[in-house]
């Protein structure tokens, strides 16, 4: 019989752990999940500028969007940015397009469902024909996104702070988002009760505040 010394045994033990540990890593897939970076909901979008709409000055930004402002406002980029300068343009769009334009607008801000609905209805009775008196034009001076899920469906929800009067009141809007094709703001149906309220700090918000 021959016999193996402590010197091969070693030898192949180690081999054999080798072995069986190539074997494995060979054999079984990588089942770890892939690292998805996180989502950046508290920067303010991007290089803002800031124009007229009807006596009230809205954010834009070359990045998050709108892209396109000629006719109708439209081209946000698919991230809680562009949510947030759609929750804040679209607020003042229904608010303020003229009668003569009001049912295009809100065909393309807002998302189809029972609140639109409700709201073009109520919009029917009321007529808007010029810009807001400057004392008493809202200034978007913060916000903040309390819901965000990415994706082709994305949805948003943005807490807007507006300013308001004088001496001045800030009050926060809760806005809904739906990613379709573009951003477009879910309407609230009267029986949801969805209202503003007076914002007594800011801390937790972003300022995008026009720089004098």
């Amino acid at each position: 019989m021959r016999t193996i010394g402590r010197r091969s045994v070693t030898a192949l033990v180690l081999a054999a752990t080798v072995l069986a540990a190539s074997a494995g890593c060979g054999s079984e897939p990588d089942t770890s999940d892939p690292v998805v970076p996180p989502v950046d909901t508290t920067t303010a979008p991007a290089h803002l500028s800031w124009e007229s709409y009807n006596g009230v000055r809205l954010p834009r930004s070359p990045e998050d969007g709108p892209k396109t402002t000629s006719t109708i406002p439209s081209g946000y980029s698919n991230t809680p940015q562009g949510a947030v300068l759609a929750a804040i343009r679209g607020q003042a769009y229904l608010a303020l397009t003229p009668d003569t334009s009001w049912g295009q607008m809100v065909s393309v801000v807002t998302a189809p469902g029972p609140g639109r609905d409700e709201f073009a209805a109520n919009r029917a009775l009321v007529s808007v024909t010029g810009p807001v008196p400057a004392e008493q034009a809202p200034k978007f001076i913060a916000f903040k996104v309390t819901e965000y899920t990415p994706g082709d469906s994305a949805t948003a929800a943005v807490d807007v702070v507006q300013e308001i009067g004088s001496p001045p009141a800030r009050f926060v809007y809760p806005v809904a988002l739906q990613w379709i094709g573009d951003w477009r703001l879910v309407l609230p149906t009267a029986a949801e009760n969805v209202d503003a309220r007076e914002a007594h700090s800011l801390d937790g918000y972003t300022l995008i505040e026009e720089k004098s």
